[in-house]
């Protein structure tokens, strides 16, 4: 058995792929420990070996202020993104090479709509309250 590396908390799903952005796949994610060994990764129960990571990138961006880091790993079978928070430094225990890359977080459609949706709301409450 590996030793363990790193282990921090983390948001993970596997409904992504690509640039990170605000939907419902992150809604729905799950969250967990998200541990690191000399030979795989592992949250919850999706085991990742280092071997059978064919990309790994930690996309860098921010949300207002706050620094956010997303680590997509690619295999032959799916897609991951894990979410850490800002103090988190995973990257330098990883098992595998990680590209980086500065990306913007983007919207789904479904965040866009929740946003719409809050927006009229509130709009509608102050003026029932001041109109």
């Amino acid at each position: 058995m590996s030793e363990l590396r790193y282990k921090c908390q983390a948001k993970a799903t596997d409904r992504e792929n690509g640039s990170p952005r605000r939907g419902a796949a992150w809604v729905k994610s799950r969250r967990g420990w998200f541990k690191v060994f000399d030979d795989r990764v592992e949250c919850g129960d999706w085991i990742i070996p280092a071997a059978a990571v064919q990309e790994a990138v930690l996309f860098e961006m921010r949300q207002l202020f706050i620094p956010v880091f997303v680590l997509q790993l690619t295999t032959a079978e799916a897609t991951y993104q894990f979410g850490f928070n800002p103090w988190s430094r995973v990257v330098r225990f990883l098992p595998f090479a990680v590209e980086r890359r500065r990306a913007k977080l983007g919207y789904s459609a479904f965040s866009i709509v929740i946003r719409v949706v809050i927006a009229v709301a509130v709009i509608y409450w102050l003026w029932q309250q001041f109109g």
